[in-house]
């Protein structure tokens, strides 16, 4: 999509207003509409729903529109994995260099091996739903999650309340593919998943480099990159249950 100078002036005009945090808002029709951060990170942001409610009884919106403070137009991995959620164009404006660069959705998928860590959206949990999806052909359930719930004793349990609901239930040792419930840390609930992968280290959907072991797994810790590593006592003393889908062949040794 092509932004008009009236756009462009609309939307550097709100940057500057905003900054030191990131502005936002939508394109409908041929007007920028301004939009209220409701994000409590200021290298994210969170459109109010009022005002995308308020947005969309105007008309349909073309595009979604944010500001990088202090930043280039590069799109973050998770302006990436959002494009191809809202599945339309993304505007990303620079301050104050004030560049524009247009983003159209393209079919991107944060890797399994080596992504960035944003709670809710590229988490523990996130990666399990993606690696049976991508490897397994299986789509997992979402769950809407903030951050840092497992230290509230009066939250729902999450992985434990719904991991039967999802498809799962409970075995005495893994396989290729099971889910691993963890407790990281002194926390009220458990809160990290991992999948086991056992000796084979190898992943069908992406390029990755060779990691050997027998006893290996993938996932995501949190605020880091996710990585394969070995499942050693550290591992096995956090884990809480080991967990099957359903839907997964069962293998037999021969």
């Amino acid at each position: 999509m092509k932004l008009t100078a009236k756009i462009k002036k609309a939307i550097m005009a709100h940057a500057d207003e905003c900054y030191p945090q990131e502005c936002c808002g939508v394109i409908v029709g041929k007007e920028y509409i301004r939009c209220r951060n409701i994000s409590d990170k200021a290298d994210e942001f969170e459109i109010h729903p009022e005002d995308l409610t308020i947005a969309e009884d105007q008309g349909e919106i073309v595009a979604y529109v944010h500001s990088h403070p202090d930043g280039t137009t590069r799109a973050t991995d998770l302006d990436l994995v959002q494009i191809e959620l809202h599945k339309k164009p993304w505007v990303i404006c620079s301050y104050p260099d004030l560049d524009f660069t247009v983003y159209e959705p393209c079919g991107y998928r944060a890797p399994l091996v080596g992504r960035n860590y944003y709670h809710g959206w590229q988490d523990c949990y996130a990666l399990i739903r993606d690696f049976y999806s991508r490897e397994l052909g299986i789509e997992l359930m979402d769950f809407e999650r903030k951050d840092a719930w497992w230290e509230e004793s009066d939250h729902p349990s999450l992985y434990l309340e719904n991991y039967a609901r999802a498809g799962f239930y409970e075995v005495d040792k893994p396989q290729y593919g099971d889910m691993l419930i963890c407790r990281v840390g002194r926390t009220e609930h458990p809160n990290h998943a991992l999948v086991w992968l056992g000796d084979n280290g190898k992943l069908k959907s992406e390029q990755t480099e060779n990691c050997i072991g027998s006893t290996l797994i993938l996932h995501h810790p949190y605020n880091r990159k996710s990585v394969r590593e070995i499942y050693g006592q550290q591992w096995l003393e956090r884990t809480v249950k080991i967990l099957r889908h359903r839907d997964v062949k069962i293998t037999c040794p021969s």
